[in-house]
């Protein structure tokens, strides 16, 4: 509670600075580092900031950039990352273009120092203290994401730079420094502006072949080279020569963190200095009439790149793909906004939500350690869409965040470093990982909970009574498990247009959709007794489907049989697991819903609704059991498992390489 209220006091104060008049910035409340409660903050910021990063990047920009200019996978990454880069950087410049100013010892530079030791610089009001952990948090994510673009000419002095940066806001936010350190955050902002603008002309200059976006991308750098030389060199330097000179004299005796504080600002003004360097090459470049060129050029896309000696391109994916792509991820967007607005306007604001959160996370946790005997002590509820809907968004986010984050900065490095695996491949390894953990953690959360009702078996029990009501009431491990399980399933829509494209990808969609709609319908009209019992039937299948899937790509990989043999094997549990749950049980709960619940009560709209959808889900059942008897049919004339699913992006790959190898065979006769 005490972490959500200083969130919201931090940016109430940021509000007021940007929005309000300078008296109303005056009254704002003024406070100490305490990094008791400023770490917590730091962490939601940086969530937040890598959540909104990377969400748009792969859900909106990449997409969108595909369809419209049909580049390459490296250029569409190196086009979004500046787009994002671009939209940060200048959100930060005019964040600290109406914070710092305001300031009463913004200038002279005397007043950075004047006072120090008699105490009190350490103090900072609400609007400044909000931009320096929000700059801190953002170049945090930012150390994170490094290490997930594509790697460039100067990998290690970017991470030295971001690392240097957080490094140096760190310490001269706890120890006083801030007054020097916003200044130094303000100059180093606005110069990167026009460079990523540059960059994205130059990117779809090299699309497109139209030369306005060649001329507007030099001249756009010709303003970051002017932005560079005054804010970084000039500007900064001076910042510099403030800290060694007027702050030492000053402070006679800095002590290890003001000497930290000046050995770090030197640092980054010599980071400058080697990037003003590439910034001459470049100029060079246009002073003999070439054009502009990123000089900081991803090793994935150079030819001296190894794994890419000798391969042929990969080909650009179609622009109509694309632009439906995007617009399903508007769609899906506008739906989660609109489920965040009815989630604000909740009755108890913030206050309510965590308490609401700390009763759910409290009775799944108290089921799933004690079980049936501890639950009896648990609460009941019916359902709140205002109330349900707030945590409907923070699960959402939270295992959105959690699903991403764990597969780019954690599953992919580390399989890339045991395993030689090609980008599509590494990618559908990550896939798999995930998906395993995922369905195998909800299978073990409804095994406890779902048999744990009282109402769980005979069926007829989930029919009884509904035409009295009640039914909609639910124990809090139950609506827990419900709502994490529908945000689950909406993350995973989002997913689906960040993974690689599938031959199922269609019905993949469909599936996801539906499960959503069918377990919300379900939920808000008192069918959650079969939507529970539907919920704990499709998880347990798929978890030796990923782990033959993670099998079979280690064989690929190390070529020793074992692998290929266990993927075999667990492929057969999971056709086994598969037909029995998926097509057996859930038929019976098909055949429930659609004959057994029509004696207990007539049917309207929202029931008859939710059988139609239960009887789509089992079309696509059946679909992919038809899929997996295709398998089952390669394992008994002797061939190896395989993912009848695989990626559009491979095919691609494969058909380059066998028109690049035709193509070289061609020359060859011909000579």
């Amino acid at each position: 509670e005490s972490t959500v209220a200083e969130v919201r006091l931090l940016l109430d104060g940021l509000a007021k600075s940007i929005t309000g008049s300078s008296d109303a910035v005056q009254v704002l409340s003024s406070s100490a580092p305490d990094l008791a409660r400023d770490v917590p903050v730091c962490a939601v910021f940086s969530v937040a900031f890598f959540a909104v990063n990377w969400g748009l990047r792969l859900v909106l920009v990449e997409p969108l950039v595909a369809s419209l200019f049909g580049m390459k996978p490296a250029k569409v990454r190196k086009f979004a990352q500046s787009v994002m880069e671009a939209l940060f950087y200048a959100g930060f410049t005019y964040i600290g273009v109406f914070v710092v100013p305001s300031q009463p010892w913004v200038w002279p530079s005397d007043k950075w120092w004047n006072g120090f030791l008699a105490g009190g610089h350490e103090i900072m009001r609400a609007d400044l203290r909000c931009y320096y952990i929000m700059y801190i948090s953002r170049y945090v994510q930012m150390v994170f994401s490094v290490l997930i673009e594509p790697k460039r000419k100067d990998f290690f002095e970017m991470l030295l730079h971001h690392f240097v940066t957080v490094v140096v806001t760190y310490v001269s936010y706890v120890y006083g420094w801030n007054r020097v350190g916003v200044v130094t955050m303000l100059l180093l902002d606005p110069a990167d502006v026009p460079l990523h603008l540059a960059k994205v002309c130059k990117y779809s200059y090299e699309a497109t072949k139209r030369k306005f976006w060649q001329t507007l991308a030099d001249r756009l750098f010709e303003l970051f080279a002017v932005a560079f030389f005054v804010t970084r060199l000039v500007m900064y330097s001076y910042v510099v020569w403030s800290g060694c000179i007027e702050g030492t004299r000053h402070i006679p005796e800095p002590g290890i963190q003001g000497w930290t504080c000046l050995v770090l600002l030197s640092t980054l003004l010599a980071l400058q200095l080697y990037w003003f360097f590439l910034i001459m090459k470049v100029a060079i470049r246009l002073l003999k009439g070439k054009s502009v060129e990123d000089v900081r050029s991803d090793d994935e896309t150079s030819p001296r790149s190894g794994d890419e000696r000798g391969k042929v391109a990969l080909p650009r994916e179609p622009k109509g793909d694309g632009v439906w792509r995007a617009v399903y991820a508007v769609l899906v967007l506008a739906v989660f906004a609109r489920q965040a607005r009815v989630a604000y306007s909740t009755k108890g604001g913030v206050e309510s939500l965590v308490t609401e959160l700390q009763v759910l996370l409290g009775g799944l946790t108290t089921v799933i350690v004690g079980g049936s005997q501890a639950a009896a002590k648990l609460t009941y509820s019916a359902p709140d869409i205002p109330r349900d809907s707030a945590v409907f968004v923070v699960f959402t986010v939270v295992l959105f965040t959690l699903n991403w984050g764990m597969r780019l900065l954690l599953v992919e490095p580390f399989v890339r470093s045991v395993l030689r695996l090609r980008r599509a491949q590494l990618a559908k390894y990550a896939q798999s990982v995930m998906e395993a953990v995922v369905y195998g953690g909800f299978m073990l959360i409804g095994l406890r909970v779902v048999p744990s009702q009282e109402w769980v078996w005979p069926s007829a029990k989930w029919w009884i009574g509904f035409s009295d009501g009640g039914h909609e009431v639910m124990r809090s491990d139950l609506r827990c498990y419900y709502i994490l399980y529908i945000s689950r399933y909406f993350q995973a829509v989002l997913s689906v247009l960040l993974e690689a494209k599938r031959k199922d990808f269609v019905e993949m969609i469909v599936h996801h959709v539906v499960t959503v709609v069918v377990i919300y319908i379900s939920y808000v009209y008192g069918w959650n007794r079969v939507g529970v019992v539907v919920m704990v039937l499709l998880d347990p299948a798929d978890v030796p489907l990923h782990l033959a899937k993670l099998c079979k790509y280690t064989f690929e990989a190390t070529k020793r049989q074992a692998w290929q043999f266990v993927a075999d094997r667990l492929f057969e549990f999971f056709a086994f697991v598969f037909f029995v749950t998926r097509l057996v049980f859930y038929g019976y709960v098909c055949w429930s819903c659609h004959i057994e619940a029509s004696l207990y009560f007539p049917k309207g709209l929202p029931e008859w609704s939710c059988v139609a959808l239960l009887y789509t889900l089992l079309f696509l059942q059946v679909y992919w059991f038809f899929l997996i008897i295709k398998v089952a049919i390669k394992l008994l004339r002797g061939q190896g498992a395989e993912d009848p699913r695989s990626d559009d992006e491979d095919e691609d790959e494969s058909t380059s390489s066998a028109q690049g190898k035709s193509k070289k065979e061609e020359t060859k006769k011909r000579k």
